[in-house]
């Protein structure tokens, strides 16, 4: 429904949309699922998810999943095109030269790596306290990285 609003909006009414919407991710994501588990087969491993289940899945997903996806394409194809929330400029505006701290480096740092390495560490003194059978006393060290992990994340 949603892809087909969307699809409306950008003046593309085919079926093909409709189409790649109900089989590329989801295929994708079977496939990958399927290697997976063709190596734990491999292994002989009692985790392996049977081949009738895995028939199961393709039937539910192209008997049910498949169906659903059309009928919402027939019902967004229907709807009126969505219209922009804002009148849209034809003439280009100049952009100015973006501060060193607005970079994509600077700011994939501080919202991926800062909180996962604080995070990552702190985890790795409880859980090395815990398997060595010690008491874990560093709630101020605690609590540091949870202020950190709480102003990066803002």
């Amino acid at each position: 429904y949603t892809s087909a609003r969307l699809m409306k909006m950008w003046g593309e009414t085919s079926w093909w949309n409709a189409f790649q919407t109900a089989t590329v991710v989801p295929g994708t994501v079977f496939a990958a699922f399927f290697i997976i588990n063709l190596f734990v087969w491999r292994e002989e491993s009692t985790g392996a998810v049977p081949f009738n289940a895995m028939i199961a899945v393709i039937a539910i997903w192209f008997f049910i999943s498949v169906p659903q996806v059309f009928l919402g394409a027939v019902l967004g194809y229907k709807k009126e095109a969505l219209k922009p929330p804002a009148r849209i400029n034809q003439i280009a505006k100049f952009v100015p030269e973006q501060r060193w701290y607005l970079q994509p480096w600077f700011t994939i740092m501080c919202g991926g790596v800062l909180p996962f390495g604080a995070v990552f560490i702190e985890l790795f003194f409880i859980l090395t306290s815990i398997w060595m059978h010690r008491i874990y006393y560093v709630f101020g060290f605690l609590l540091l990285v949870f202020i950190i992990l709480c102003v990066t994340c803002a």
